[in-house]
């Protein structure tokens, strides 16, 4: 017994066994598990973060796409040569080519110093975007291809359709994202009239037909009296004009109302000085500083074409045509200066060389209207439709993400 309770004993004491290298391994085992589940988890949570990227730099190409589209109907469509676009538009495009040319405003999406609309942290460092415009052409008319980055930046062959591609790039993931953009005009409605002013000064000696029109549209003068001045003979008078000018009481109201022009004014071309006679083309506004600026055209530039009239509009200052040429179109001077002719103001719209304007003037208010030298004025109603954008709206079935290149 004494025997067997020592071997009892000693083999309790014994430390020689193998239960520290069983536990060992078991350790082991779990270190080698967690691990791998924490490369498993780093390796989802990456996929996770790139994925998100992805996501973010989408997100930021769509946004790009629909600013450019908004603000292709906001702010005009680009019928014109001198309508186009920047060859491309990005977050450190200049405030006034954002103003003056359409390009998205930078702080809407994402700004050169990382701030914006999208501030989200993958936006925080490294994101940009870009946004192009481009016309469309029968070979590209509904799919898109490279070809379509050669195109002009407006809509030169006129059929209301352009391309809008915007790319984005996010942690150095980029996505490309195109639309083929509609553009759908709103006809403005105008009140057509040879001639609308407070005062008509005909400065011809013996000249026929310097303002002619039809019966039912005579020239329309706002005053109370003789504010109309033609030759003293009344048979060049009846001849200088035809029909006769009428006139109704000064407060007769404006010819274009104010939410009228708000329209007109976001689908044109706004120059704040006066432009050239190349720039002067198609939906035009001069808004000048002050009412004490002429601008004078004196070349011999035809202004738009039977086709496709233009709409001049300038808010205040004096406009004049001492050159040659044909306008089409429709001319007209808001007057927010408030010039009365009564008290001597100046006239706002003078002609004075032999331009022939074929459609019609309009000068708001009490302020007047001047035509002198072989200069003609006749109406003409084909030439003074308008419409406007209203929206561009996105083609069926063109909106695409493009592959990486």
């Amino acid at each position: 017994m004494t025997t067997r309770a020592h071997d009892r004993s000693r083999r309790t004491l014994d430390e020689s066994g193998s239960a520290i290298v069983i536990a060992l391994v078991v350790m082991s085992l779990m270190l080698v598990l967690g691990l791998a589940a924490l490369a498993m988890t780093d390796t989802q949570t990456g996929q996770s973060r790139l994925e998100r990227v992805r996501e973010s730099s989408f997100n930021l190409a769509e946004g790009g796409l629909q600013q450019q589209s908004f603000l292709l109907g906001g702010r005009g469509w680009p019928r014109l040569a001198t309508d186009a676009l920047p060859v491309s538009c990005d977050q450190s495009s200049d405030p006034a080519l954002t103003e003056n040319r359409r390009c998205p405003t930078p702080s809407a999406l994402v700004t050169a110093a990382g701030t914006g609309a999208f501030d989200e942290p993958d936006y925080a460092s490294g994101a940009s975007w870009t946004t192009y415009v481009r016309d469309n052409t029968a070979v590209n008319n509904k799919v898109y291809t490279s070809s379509v980055d050669g195109q002009p930046q407006w809509d030169a062959n006129a059929d209301g359709f352009v391309w809008v591609r915007s790319v984005a790039t996010v942690g150095a993931r980029t996505r490309r994202l195109v639309a083929l953009l509609k553009r759908d005009p709103i006809p403005i409605l105008l009140r057509k009239a040879v001639l609308v002013a407070g005062a008509l000064t005909v400065g011809q000696s013996g000249q026929p037909g310097v303002i002619s029109s039809d019966a039912t549209t005579p020239p329309v003068l706002r005053c109370a009296g003789d504010c109309a001045t033609y030759e003293p003979s009344a048979h060049k008078k009846d001849a200088q004009i035809l029909p006769d000018a009428v006139t109704y009481n000064p407060s007769f109201p404006n010819l274009v109302p104010a939410d009228t022009v708000s329209k007109l004014v976001d689908s044109a071309t706004v120059f704040t000085s006066c432009p050239t006679e190349a720039e002067a083309q198609g939906f035009v506004v001069i808004d000048l500083p002050s009412d004490a600026i002429r601008c004078k055209f004196t070349g011999g530039t035809d202004f738009n074409s039977p086709t496709a009239p233009g709409f001049l509009i300038m808010r205040k200052g004096t406009l004049e045509f001492a050159g040659n040429g044909q306008f089409y179109g429709l001319i007209l001077h808001l007057n927010e200066a408030g010039r009365n002719v009564a008290v001597g103001s100046p006239n706002c719209v003078e002609v004075t060389g032999t331009l022939n304007i074929f459609g019609g003037v309009v000068v708001e208010g009490k302020c007047g209207f001047y035509i002198s030298g072989n200069a003609r004025l006749t109406f003409s109603p084909n030439n003074m439709n308008f419409s406007v954008t209203g929206v561009a709206g996105l083609v069926q079935n063109t909106w695409r993400e493009l592959p990486a290149p």
